[in-house]
């Protein structure tokens, strides 16, 4: 709602707050920066009662934030839950917003500059693929599905920039993060075994990437090729 009554606000307000009072993690999805701040402006009213930051709460999309947003996000310890949307809608949203806007969406550097946990995604797989590896080759070359470059070199992160997104900024957005996100003594080893370097290959190939064995709590679910004599039977 991009333009709430003081009614529509305060109905949003109770809801958050009885989200707060009961410790539980609110993501609230938002697409357009300049009617951001209603949305902070609760979240804002409800820190003040009771502090949101151990909450993780965060907001989904806002694919045009901007700097004061994100400071004002980081302020609260509040997260940005970043999909691939622009992958399949950039060129439509290019048509409509124009190529200067387009340069910076989403604002990844910017965010990560501020200092907001980012939580990398692929949204709903109704309207987005689910394989991460095409949400990351997106993430790094900024062209749409079909092969327009969308988004420059300022907002574009580095290949373990956009990976720790996928990962640990993840794994921080489910409250997860002490258990896995990051390779550390300690936190599960489940793994998955890649059919390519995602450090190393080009670019265009990321999105080729798949798994050819995956280990879930030390057993093979997932086993192809060379591996596939692995997969235990059900």
């Amino acid at each position: 709602n991009d333009k709430p009554s003081d009614a529509d606000k305060e109905q949003f307000y109770q809801a958050a707050k009885w989200a707060a009072e009961r410790g539980l993690t609110l993501t609230q999805h938002w697409h357009k920066d300049a009617s951001l701040h209603h949305l902070l402006d609760v979240f804002e009213r409800v820190n003040r009662e009771i502090p949101i930051a151990p909450l993780r709460w965060s907001i989904a999309h806002l694919n045009d934030g901007s700097e004061a947003s994100f400071a004002r996000m980081k302020a609260l310890g509040v997260g940005w839950a970043m999909q691939d949307a622009m992958f399949y809608d950039g060129e439509r949203e290019l048509k409509e917003r124009g190529e200067l806007a387009l340069k910076r969406m989403p604002p990844m550097r910017t965010a990560l500059r501020v200092g907001v946990v980012v939580g990398a995604g692929t949204d709903a797989h109704r309207v987005a693929n689910y394989s991460p590896f095409v949400a990351l080759r997106w993430m790094l070359d900024g062209k749409s599905a079909g092969g327009v470059p969308l988004r420059g070199p300022e907002e574009t992160p580095s290949r373990m920039e956009a990976l720790r997104m996928y990962t640990h900024g993840s794994a921080w957005l489910a409250h997860d993060d002490a258990r896995r996100g990051t390779l550390e003594l300690g936190k599960l080893a489940d793994l998955a075994v890649l059919s390519k370097d995602y450090l190393s290959v080009p670019v265009d190939e990321i999105s080729t990437i798949h798994a050819l064995l995956t280990l879930v709590g030390g057993r093979a679910v997932y086993a192809v090729g060379a591996f596939a004599g692995l997969q235990e039977a059900r």
